[in-house]
């Protein structure tokens, strides 16, 4: 019989072919880790037009209990507590930052906010991105990010509000 030397570990070439192989995994999978944020911010400022856009059809069927559905420029009352909370344009929220959508959504500290110098569009973007949270009193610190949301609430009667995004600094 031969006395036969069992095998212990590795030897220095399985190492290195091991090693290889997890660098070359490592360098095709980093890229797609790497633009997981800028997906990320896409995808919640997505998520926030959905809630835009149905917090202002909600408003829409107040608004036609209400009978505001048809004027370019009308109260309505949300809670029904007697107060006229948000300014509706043919039925829809405003874009007024005040006045408007800003009051159908709730929009806390993670949120940077702000409406066009006309008040004819609300801009939204994230709070990380612009660097402050809150409301804003115009929207060149939210387009600066290159990273928002605009809500254009209707021009006429029967259009429907739009949300376009602006992506290209997720």
């Amino acid at each position: 019989m031969h006395n036969q030397k069992k095998q212990q570990g590795f030897t220095l070439i399985e190492l290195v072919v091991v090693i290889v192989i997890l660098g070359i995994l490592a360098a095709t999978a980093a890229p797609k880790f790497i633009d997981l944020t800028s997906d990320a911010n896409k995808s919640v400022l997505e998520a926030m037009g959905g809630t835009i856009l149905s917090g202002a059809k909600l408003a829409y069927a107040k608004s036609i209990i209400q009978g505001g559905q048809s004027q370019e420029l009308a109260n309505i009352d949300i809670d029904n507590d007697g107060n006229n909370d948000v300014e509706v344009k043919y039925g829809y929220p405003s874009g007024d930052r005040t006045k408007g959508i800003a009051n159908v959504i709730a929009l806390d500290k993670d949120w940077a906010y702000g409406d066009r110098f006309n008040g004819g569009a609300f801009v939204v973007s994230h709070s990380s991105l612009a660097g402050f949270g809150g409301i804003t009193n115009n929207n060149i610190p939210i387009t600066r990010t290159s990273c928002y949301l605009t809500y254009t609430p209707p021009t006429a009667a029967g259009l429907l509000p739009t949300v376009t995004y602006s992506t290209n600094g997720c």
